[in-house]
């Protein structure tokens, strides 16, 4: 039996580090604002700090769309009695068909578009600042005119619409770490969930005070906050930062 002394509960890169040196989870992250325009390039950097160095295991990302909600309300039959209290229950899909715009739809996430091209390719929704008013009464509450005038909104293109490019440098060495730069969706999955990121075959190590560089080529008209993170550990007490064993922080002793 192995003494309890002995035992550890180390496992993965940090099961290496010694009394001396300690492994830490760190993540640096990019971030970048998507124009929805292809072949627009974008670059961000980071400087990894002296404290450590920085290893990188793996690398993942997320996206938060910029949507500009369109809002409508239903046109009313014209021979629907007027003293029938409109509900939402007795809205026909007619009434809400013919509410949606007819020109072209000029938000970006539909673009060239007419309302109802919109509609049956996203889809639509209760507009959220009315939807529990409409929704009171199993949706049997009567409806004010300002109400139904907002009540729909169609809904934006889902996030796993997105594609670009990415493509990373350690500008302190002048490394590459692809031959070209590699689509989202080939290298690091969709952003719906589905393996949106990815373990480097070979963890990478980037010195104290190096620049990592990542640049974007956007390839859809994905227009949003795109997000990028270098999932890796830092180790504190490494022989080349200042945190190693036995440094001297205060700097050169004066004679």
């Amino acid at each position: 039996m192995i003494p309890a002394r002995s035992r550890t509960n180390a496992v993965g890169p940090f099961a290496s580090s010694t009394p001396e040196t300690r492994g830490i989870p760190f993540d640096y992250a990019f971030r970048y604002e998507l124009k929805g325009e292809p072949g627009n390039v974008i670059n961000s950097v980071v400087t990894v700090s002296i404290e450590a160095t920085f290893t990188a295991l793996s690398i993942g990302y997320g996206v938060i769309p910029k949507v500009e909600p369109i809002v409508f309300g239903p046109q009313l039959a014209v021979q629907f009695i007027p003293t029938v209290p409109r509900t939402l229950s007795n809205l026909e899909i007619g009434e809400i068909l013919r509410g949606l715009p007819n020109l072209v739809v000029t938000s970006r996430e539909f673009r060239n578009e007419t309302g109802v091209e919109a509609v049956f390719k996203s889809g639509l929704k209760l507009n959220p600042q009315v939807a529990d008013v409409a929704l009171a009464n199993n949706g049997n509450a009567t409806l004010s005119e300002n109400v139904l005038s907002r009540l729909f909104q169609v809904v934006g293109p889902p996030s796993d619409q997105i594609q670009f490019k990415y493509a990373i440098f350690d500008e302190g060495s002048g490394r590459e770490f692809q031959s070209e730069p590699i689509l989202n969706i080939a290298g690091l999955g969709s952003a719906n969930g589905e393996r949106p990121f990815r373990y480097f075959a070979q963890p990478i190590v980037f010195r104290p005070r190096s620049t990592i560089r990542m640049e974007v080529t956007e390839v859809s008209d994905f227009a949003g906050e795109l997000h990028v993170s270098l999932h890796g550990y830092k180790q504190l007490g490494d022989s080349n930062s200042p945190t190693a064993v036995g440094s001297n922080r205060r700097g050169p002793r004066r004679r």
